[in-house]
């Protein structure tokens, strides 16, 4: 039995729906990253293991080691509170606004080794609002 001429439409909507609705599914769920702060990643052991997360903190004070040849960044990672810290390392170009006592948010795969390499630094502009 052959399908009528309305029916065969209304398959074939359907078809289209769902792999569009797939393909958003898969784009997104790719795309998806964690954004925790300092203490949150200290304190979650393996649950972000091998996934790609976003770290907000400040820059440790005394804590910036910047290699121009090697394009290497080290600092440490100081949560808001100042209660924990992770080492970081970055290779690239070092960023416009980066500095000591500066809110920044790194991102990278969780490779739960002995330092973070960030893979992505993005700065903050300090507020002119604020007071000194």
């Amino acid at each position: 039995m052959a399908l009528k001429r309305p029916h065969k439409f209304a398959v074939g909507i359907v078809i289209i729906v769902a792999s569009v609705g797939f393909l958003i599914y898969a784009a997104v769920d790719q795309t998806k990253m964690y954004m925790l702060t300092v203490g949150e990643y200290v304190g979650s052991g393996k649950a972000y293991a091998g996934r790609t997360v976003r770290i907000a903190g400040r820059v440790g004070e005394d804590s910036m080691k910047w290699d121009a040849d090697e394009r290497r960044l080290k600092f440490e990672l100081d949560d808001i509170n100042g209660d924990d810290s992770i080492p970081v390392v970055y290779t690239g170009l070092l960023p416009d606004m980066f500095a000591e006592g500066r809110d920044v948010i790194v991102e990278g795969p969780d490779l739960q080794a002995a330092q973070f390499e960030a893979s992505t630094i993005l700065t903050s502009c300090p507020s002119k609002y604020e007071p000194e």
